[in-house]
């Protein structure tokens, strides 16, 4: 008898506890349902979630929001790829729907889907991947570059305007397989010239047919590293040497040195096979062994390559070309806008050398790109010297040339893919008289830089 007595004050007891437990609870808000994730994965050819909407019931009114979090966003405002089919609403049961625009960009984007209600907020991120599920990137596939106009007109004679045009062919997997280079003047279109540049793409390595008016073609292999990017650049020839560059990267595929071989023996394979040991009359007596010149060097800060080096100077380092960066980011996939203007991007040697490195720089083939565009044209035409004249030995007037670039606008789409970009450039020269300082003549002209891109 004492024993179920005990038993039935245990029992009543856990009653009292749960109903006082129940009295106490709060009740949220707003709660989720219908299993809906908080963490939502989406591929870049999916426009709908593939598990449904967002199921919530809300005990009052409601308002819900977005914020983009891709890194390569300046701010946290609202993404223009995820709309939901409401922004807010009353009590009751709801179900949100998700679009999104197909993933082209190249990169993967989220977002952050907060819906309030009272004092409570849900959170579900959402993550859209720059791939499909099979692996495949649509922004390899489709949206690519197929024509590039770039037109210069400076003040001093607008009429005689010089223009590039760039177009591209592709194959199936989106790889250039052929450039063409057209320049001309004027709506006359005096002074033309034109090149071709064929890829023929094999295992571990690219082959580069290179033709230019009033030159001969060029045949260039190039090997592959297992990231893909060109790590070794030789020139076909009928002799067993040749000329040969290697590049340097780190763990991240930013390009860090290249590094020059006077003879180069490839052997029958492609192989970067090089045993040669010789000295090479007419190269400063500089010896051929292996790639032993460094010809210029990279340095990168916070995603951005700042200044290419050149490292042979015999003054010490000095730069070939140096950059500063918009907030604008650099997107557009298998090209890179930011060697426009950059001459002696990776500086001067034998050969093409120059035309192809920043060919294939221009075409994301050399690892990876900056983070951002440039936001001026890092080209400097600015000189200082004096000049004498017959009736004396000594200088009498000084010619300072100055050049002053304004910031590059950008017109971007909705993947944050080029669609025009322009500058402006401001020149000053200035003579004057060395003897009283008095200035002799001025002169200010203007050049204006267009890019059209077409996809």
């Amino acid at each position: 008898m004492r024993q179920k007595l005990t038993l039935a004050l245990g029992i009543l007891l856990a009653l009292l506890a749960a109903c006082t437990d129940d009295e106490n609870t709060t009740e949220k808000d707003i709660t989720l349902s219908g299993g809906t994730q908080t963490n939502q994965v989406i591929y870049a050819d999916q426009t709908t979630p593939s598990g449904g909407g967002i199921s919530f019931t809300a005990a009052a009114d409601w308002t819900a929001r977005v914020v983009d979090l891709t890194p390569t966003k300046a701010d946290t405002s609202s993404p223009d790829w995820l709309t939901l089919s409401a922004y807010s609403g009353g009590p009751g049961q709801h179900t949100l729907t998700l679009t999104l625009t197909e993933n082209r960009t190249g990169q993967d984007r989220s977002a952050r889907i907060e819906i309030s209600c009272g004092a409570d907020v849900i959170t579900i991120t959402v993550e859209q991947k720059s791939t499909t599920q099979g692996g495949d990137n649509p922004a390899t596939q489709s949206t690519l570059l197929s024509r590039i106009e770039a037109t210069y007109v400076s003040s001093g004679n607008p009429e005689d305007y010089d223009r590039i045009i760039l177009t591209f062919q592709r194959d199936s997997e989106g790889r250039v397989t052929e450039m063409h280079d057209i320049a001309y003047v004027g709506d006359e279109q005096g002074y033309y010239s034109d090149g071709t540049y064929r890829f023929t793409y094999e295992p571990g390595r690219i082959l580069l047919n290179m033709f230019e008016d009033y030159s001969t073609p060029e045949d260039y292999v190039f090997l592959l590293n297992e990231a893909g990017d060109v790590y070794l650049i030789y020139q076909q020839r009928t002799s067993s040497s040749t000329l040969a560059w290697l590049m340097e990267y780190d763990a991240d595929r930013r390009l860090q040195r290249i590094l020059e071989n006077y003879r180069y023996e490839p052997d029958s394979s492609g192989d970067d096979d090089d045993e040669s040991n010789v000295e090479m009359p007419g190269f400063d007596s500089r010896s051929a062994s292996g790639f032993d010149r460094e010809i210029a060097r990279f340095v990168w800060e916070d995603g951005n390559l700042m200044r290419s080096v050149n490292t042979t100077s015999l003054s010490g380092d000095e730069d070939y070309t140096t950059w500063t960066y918009s907030d604008q980011p650099n997107l557009t996939p298998g090209f890179d806008f930011n060697m426009f203007g950059s001459y002696s991007l990776f500086g001067y040697t034998e050969m093409d050398y120059s035309v192809v490195t920043n060919m294939l720089f221009g075409l994301k083939m050399l690892g990876q790109s900056s983070k951002n565009l440039v936001d001026i044209n890092p080209v400097d035409w600015a000189y200082h010297q004096e000049e004498t004249n017959p009736s004396s030995p000594e200088p009498t007037t000084e010619t300072t040339h100055d050049d002053r670039w304004q910031t590059f606008v950008y017109t971007l789409d909705a993947n944050g893919f080029l669609q025009r970009a322009t500058a402006h450039c401001v020149l000053r020269t200035i003579v004057t008289d060395i003897a009283t300082g008095n200035v002799i003549w001025e002169t200010e002209t203007y050049e204006d830089e267009e890019y059209l891109f077409f996809y």
